[in-house]
């Protein structure tokens, strides 16, 4: 599903692969390469992620990280750094979804802490921050115990729905709309604080 179109019959080692790929720039040569630990890279951004469609759109991530990567890195065991590097990917990508959590529920709240006036004293972006917690922990509270268990899991514990609806015993179905309509109580739970 992610292979690239072979190269010449003898197979280089990979030593000889990032080396001409360093000389030449030929992505061929990383195709090549990629194409022996492809689903390597796979398995480990589905353990992470735990969704296949994301795991998909990480490897393709990581093969164009590489792409880059390669240029100046000495690496002595492709495998091994390309693990490493699969897996300090993906806990990027869940980072990077753990920040954007508040901006998810709550629309624009990390938008405006970010756009405070970088002249504003770093006390008052966490005094603000602190603020924006305690709302959403409190509007967390509003929530019927579904949504809230379901919120909780998915994003919060990074549950797929799949191992939420096994967990609490919730239909799937059930579990996917008590996540969206908690999201959206959220949302304007959120948004009339800030309206007072």
């Amino acid at each position: 599903m992610f292979r690239f179109s072979r190269l010449p019959k003898r197979i280089k080692s990979d030593e000889e692969l990032i080396l001409s790929y360093k000389r030449t720039g030929d992505i061929g040569l990383l195709g090549e390469l990629y194409n022996k630990y492809v689903y390597l890279v796979y398995g480990v951004c589905l353990k992470y992620l735990k969704d296949r469609e994301d795991s998909k759109d990480a490897v393709m991530g990581i093969f164009e990280k590489i792409i880059i990567e390669l240029k100046d890195k000495e690496v002595k065991n492709f495998q091994s750094w390309l693990y490493v590097v699969s897996k300090n990917f993906c806990l990027m990508e869940l980072r990077k979804s753990k920040k954007n959590l508040e901006l998810d529920l709550a629309g624009n709240i990390s938008q405006n802490i970010i756009m405070e006036s970088s002249n504003e004293l770093h006390l008052n972006n966490k005094l603000n921050l602190d603020y924006e917690e305690r709302i959403l922990k409190k509007c967390m509270e509003n929530l019927s115990e579904q949504q809230r268990q379901c919120v909780q899991l998915f994003y919060y514990e990074e549950k797929c729905y799949r191992e939420i609806s096994e967990i609490t015993r919730y239909d799937l179905n059930k579990v996917k709309s008590y996540i969206q309509n908690g999201k959206r109580n959220l949302k304007n739970c959120i948004e009339n604080h800030h309206a007072r």
